[in-house]
C-alpha cells in the first residue's frame, strides 16, 4: 500500500489556506468576542481551529502556541497575559507566518504594547530554528552526500547552541487542533518536546480532534483526510496516554464536544480540550484526574488546523 508524506500534505494545504480561506478547514468555535475586536479580519478569516485553549490562560504568563497559523490564538493570548506576559507562536509554513507577522504590528498598535513573536519551526522539534538553518544553508548549500551529512550536523549544533525554544522556559503550551497533523512516528517526540520546554510549574492546554476508535491504515494514507485533521487523530484514551508517557500528571478533559465533528467510515471524530501538568498538582490525589465537561451544540463544520 502506498504511504503518504503527511508533513508535505499538511504544508501544501495550509500554505494554500493562508492565501485564500478554505471553508472545509473551519470549525464552529465560540471565542470570547471581546478579544476578537482588535484582531484584523485577515487573521480571523484565515484561522483554522477546533477549540479555544486561550480561555485557560492567566495574566503575566509566557505562552507557547504550537502551530500558530495566522496568529489568532496568539493575539487573544496577548490580551489575556497582558504587557507583563509573552506569547510565542511556532509554525512551519512560510505563508501562515507571513500573515501572522504582518498583522502583529497592527495588533500591537491597537493594544499599546508588543508581546507576541512568531518563529519558524516544526512543533515536534522545538529546538531547531528553521530560519537560522535556512540562513546557514544559503552559505553552505547541500550539493552532495557529504554536505547533506554536514547539514545534519549543523542542525544538531543549532539545537544545542541556539534552540528555537529553550528548555524550562514556558508557563503554558497551547495548541488549537494541530497535534493531530504531526506524522505518527513523530508524535512521541512531540509530547516529549512539550514537556521539555515547560517550566517545572508549567502546563499544557491542548484543543484537538480525537477519534472513538483507532484510525485504520487506509485512512491514514489519504492526504486530504490527514491534512483535514482526520487521519492523524489519536483516540481520546491514546491522547491522554501520550501525555502520561511523556511524564505529565493530572490530565483533565476540560471540554469534550458531545456531537462528533465528523464521522468517517463509522468512526466518530470530535473536539476535546485537555490540560496536563509537568509536575503533580499539589492537591492531586493518587491516580490520573480525567474530568470532562461535555459541550453540546458546538460541533465542528469542517476540518481543523
Amino acid at each position: 500500500m502506498k504511504t503518504i508524506h503527511s508533513e508535505s500534505a499538511v504544508k501544501q494545504r495550509y500554505a494554500a489556506a493562508a492565501q485564500a480561506p478554505e471553508p472545509a478547514l473551519c470549525c464552529a468555535v465560540d471565542y470570547e468576542q471581546q478579544y476578537l475586536k482588535i484582531i484584523p479580519h485577515e487573521v480571523i478569516q484565515k484561522d483554522y481551529g477546533c477549540g479555544d485553549p486561550s480561555r485557560y490562560l492567566k495574566p503575566g504568563e509566557t505562552v507557547l502556541d504550537l502551530g500558530s497559523g495566522t496568529g489568532k490564538i496568539c493575539f487573544i493570548a496577548a490580551q489575556i497575559v497582558g504587557p507583563q506576559g509573552k506569547v510565542i507562536g511556532i509554525d512551519m509554513t512560510d505563508e501562515m507566518l507571513a500573515v501572522a507577522r504582518r498583522n502583529a504590528a497592527i495588533v500591537a498598535g491597537r493594544l499599546g504594547y508588543a508581546n507576541v513573536e512568531f518563529r519558524k519551526g516544526r512543533i515536534q522539534d522545538l529546538a531547531l530554528d528553521l530560519e537560522k538553518l535556512d540562513q546557514e544553508l544559503k552559505q553552505r548549500p547541500i550539493a552532495d552526500a557529504a554536505s547533506f551529512l554536514a547539514a545534519d550536523e549543523l542542525a544538531q549544533e543549532l539545537r544545542a547552541r541556539q534552540p528555537l525554544v529553550a528548555s524550562d522556559s514556558i508557563d503554558v503550551v497551547v495548541s488549537n487542533c494541530v497535534l493531530n497533523l504531526v506524522e505518527t512516528k513523530s508524535k512521541r517526540q512531540l509530547f516529549e518536546e512539550i514537556f521539555r520546554v515547560l517550566k517545572k510549574s508549567g502546563r499544557a492546554v491542548i484543543s484537538d480532534i480525537v477519534s472513538d476508535e483507532p484510525v485504520p491504515e487506509p485512512l491514514q494514507n489519504d492526504p486530504q483526510l490527514w491534512s483535514g485533521c482526520i487521519s492523524g487523530a489519536l483516540t481520546e484514551e491514546g491522547f491522554l496516554q501520550a501525555f502520561a508517557d511523556a511524564g505529565f500528571y493530572g490530565m483533565q478533559i476540560l471540554k469534550r464536544d458531545h456531537r462528533p465533528w465528523r464521522t468517517v467510515e463509522g468512526i466518530e471524530f470530535r473536539s476535546v480540550t485537555i490540560a496536563a501538568y509537568k509536575l503533580r498538582p499539589p492537591r492531586e490525589t493518587k491516580g490520573r484526574n480525567y474530568k470532562a465537561t461535555t459541550q453540546t451544540g458546538q460541533c465542528c463544520g469542517g476540518g481543523c488546523s
